[in-house]
């Protein structure tokens, strides 16, 4: 599952469009994404910590056990929220680089070349 994740590779290219793109006085650090983060690793971890509760759940709830439940709930909350903040830094990074003044006008009806491989739109 690892080999298909392509997070270090999202941020990469950000980093290359801040380089090539950045006309003010915007730095890496103002940004939301922890560039100096493996972020494969932080939403595997992310990802693992919900299934591991998810698990604990369903032994709880097999059990009965209302507190193991309440904790189980409690812990997968806190790591969906996590996730969430993850893609929430994501989206606002690909704001703040949409927003970078020397990006041409998309004309109306653009759609991506064929060589790309990706429907249009």
């Amino acid at each position: 599952m690892i080999n298909d994740l392509f997070f270090e590779l999202m941020k990469n290219n950000f980093i290359a469009v801040l380089k090539k793109k950045n006309t003010s006085s915007i730095e890496i650090d103002d940004l939301s994404i922890d560039y100096n983060g493996q972020l494969n690793e932080q939403f595997l971890n992310q990802l693992n910590f919900l299934k591991v509760h998810t698990d604990l759940l369903q032994k709880a709830s097999a059990e009965h056990d209302e507190l193991a439940m309440q904790s189980a709930l409690l812990k997968l909350r806190s790591h969906a929220m996590t996730l969430s903040s993850f893609f929430e830094a994501i989206a606002e990074d690909s704001e703040a680089l949409l927003k970078m003044n020397s990006w041409p006008e998309i004309p109306e009806g653009y759609q991506l070349p064929a060589h790309y491989g990706l429907p249009g739109k």
